[in-house]
């Protein structure tokens, strides 16, 4: 993987509900939005995907509350907050319709925000996602929370590590790996454990039945963590049969992470998706 594409987008500033979030916008064209995870704590996460998007497409990213270079604010660390933000950013931005990629916790903020506010969206990309984690999911979250409250991120990150990438992967990308760990590391023990016990609560399902936009599902076929459900594939075929006419795309010996593990696969599959937006 090569250096990050996000450097050379220049950084802004932007004062959204009760804190300031850093955003980045790159390209033109119709506008596509990108969410990121939690763990990987920052806009960056999707370093092989903009430089590649916004070649026809105008790009947002920016750091969720609460982590990367975004301030935390007042309000809860939770995906009710994060859905208002996401309004409020595309509404200081004059953005009156945007396609949502969101992956993991990104992925739950494209639902609830699409959910709330069909007319914003031209259509979804759910990454690695889930409506509702199981109750072993949430457990697992929960014991995870415990022990990084008592003793920080580094208690967990090399078995983050080991869960999201295959051994095959860790061997031949010591570099992805490296950068990876630091940007888990940055998290903040307190913000991520109260972000992670409103994902272990949510349930988003019952609202996905009313979507209408263009949807599509991109998992990885060999994904271990908590989202996936009780095995491979099963929040992914979940989410396909509540959501109306959406489509679901595996990606081969991919795990959490199928934009870093796989990205040239990853971003020919969404610019397809987004092309058909087009016609």
């Amino acid at each position: 993987m090569g250096p990050t594409l996000i450097s050379r987008i220049p950084v802004a500033k932007i004062q959204v509900n009760d804190c300031r979030l850093v955003y980045e916008s790159a390209g033109s064209g119709p506008h596509v939005t990108l969410l990121h995870t939690v763990g990987l704590s920052t806009r960056e996460g999707w370093r092989r995907q903009i430089g590649f998007l916004s070649r026809r497409y105008t790009v947002l990213t920016y750091d969720i509350r609460g982590l990367g270079e975004s301030e935390r604010g007042t309000e809860p660390l939770s995906a009710k907050t994060f859905k208002k933000d996401l309004l409020a950013l595309l509404d200081a931005l004059e953005i009156r319709r945007t396609a949502l990629i969101g992956a993991s916790l990104g992925g739950t903020i494209a639902q609830a925000f699409a959910i709330e506010y069909p007319e914003r969206v031209r259509g979804l990309v759910l990454v690695s996602t889930t409506c509702k984690f199981t109750p072993e999911g949430a457990a697992r979250l929960r014991a995870r929370n415990q022990r990084i409250l008592e003793s920080g991120m580094q208690v967990a990150v090399d078995g983050q590590i080991e869960t999201q990438f295959s051994a095959a992967f860790i061997h031949s990308h010591p570099d992805v790996i490296s950068w990876y760990r630091t940007h888990y590391l940055a998290n903040q023990p307190q913000h991520y454990a109260e972000i992670m016990e409103d994902q272990a609560r949510l349930d988003l399902c019952a609202g996905l039945r009313t979507l209408r936009c263009p949807t599509l599902i991109v998992a990885g076929a060999e994904d271990l963590s908590p989202v996936r459900g009780r095995e491979p594939l099963e929040s992914a075929e979940e989410l396909r049969k509540l959501i109306p006419g959406a489509r679901l795309s595996v990606v081969p010996e991919s795990r959490h992470y199928p934009h870093i593990d796989h990205p040239d696969l990853f971003n020919e599959t969404v610019l397809l998706f987004l092309e058909d937006l087009q016609a």
